[in-house]
């Protein structure tokens, strides 16, 4: 579980500070800033990223994501154009440390009020859910910021709780989606070297290389090209280090067949050629 997921206290409502709706006109990168609020975005169309505590998060259409109070977060990539948000700003207080978690199974559809013994208990949030089938929370935040700017705050309250415990509810949902990601991350590792086609990704996990790659990039925030890039560097760096193969091998031996693109790479990636890095971690080879 993330470490800095969201832990909402049954007992205690949320207070809303500022809920509204956004769009880039240009290309914005996230703001570098600690929050002494927590953050909640729903990302309608376009794509951004956020960083936080080094940790990168892609946001694509209807996923909803949240960032803990307290904790840095920034951006690093500007925001895709065009792209458009929902978002709120809200407190809401600690957990006491006798209380245990909402067992996943408890869910209440219709009120807000939850039996006594479940109030002494908390939820917890999954930084980014997929609602692209729960329409109900596009809704709920349509009406959240709705009763913010009319000033009912009560209400609008009432609805983000009402979205806190939607995500609660499909978070065992997104574990599976996880599942798939952390297959194809094993594949990966144990092929890195080698090309694949998409057929084969496809059948690795059961889903559609498009959506494949979508989870994949929201939970790794690399793409599958990109995560491949990275391992075969991580061994060239090793073989760099640890041997005097010629570099033409070792750029054969970690699956690029052309020697002048892994040095171009190399470069962009580590900020030197691979020469200088040898020299400079290995001196005498």
């Amino acid at each position: 579980m993330d470490r800095h997921a969201l832990k909402i206290p049954c007992n205690a409502m949320p207070f809303i500070c500022e809920a509204d709706y956004s769009v880039s006109l240009g290309k914005p990168i996230h703001a570098d800033r600690t929050a002494p609020f927590h953050v909640a975005i729903y990302l309608l169309r376009g794509s951004m990223e956020i960083v936080e505590d080094g940790v990168h998060h892609s946001l694509l259409p209807h996923r909803l994501f949240f960032l803990k109070s307290g904790i840095h977060h920034w951006g690093e990539k500007p925001f895709e154009e065009g792209s458009a948000w929902y978002y709120a700003h809200f407190y809401c207080k600690e957990p006491d440390v006798r209380m245990g978690e909402l067992p996943g199974d408890v869910y209440y559809d219709t009120k807000v009020c939850l039996n006594p013994q479940d109030n002494e208990k908390y939820i917890t949030l999954p930084k980014m859910t997929n609602c692209e089938q729960m329409r109900q929370i596009q809704k709920d935040f349509e009406k959240m910021i709705e009763a913010h700017v009319h000033g009912n705050i009560p209400q609008a309250s009432i609805r983000l709780w009402q979205i806190f415990l939607e995500c609660a509810k499909y978070a065992s949902g997104d574990a599976v989606e996880n599942g798939y990601v952390k297959k194809l991350q094993e594949y990966i590792q144990a092929h890195y070297i080698e090309s694949f086609e998409a057929k084969e990704v496809e059948t690795i996990c059961g889903l559609s290389y498009k959506y494949a790659g979508t989870l994949f990039k929201e939970e790794t925030g690399q793409t599958i090209r990109e995560y491949q890039r990275t391992l075969r560097l991580r061994k060239a760096k090793q073989l760099l280090k640890e041997t005097d193969k010629p570099i033409a091998e070792i750029a054969q031996l970690t699956g690029f067949s052309d020697v002048f693109y892994f040095s171009k790479v190399f470069r962009v990636q580590q900020g030197c050629p691979p020469g200088e890095y040898r020299r400079t971690y290995i001196p005498g080879i």
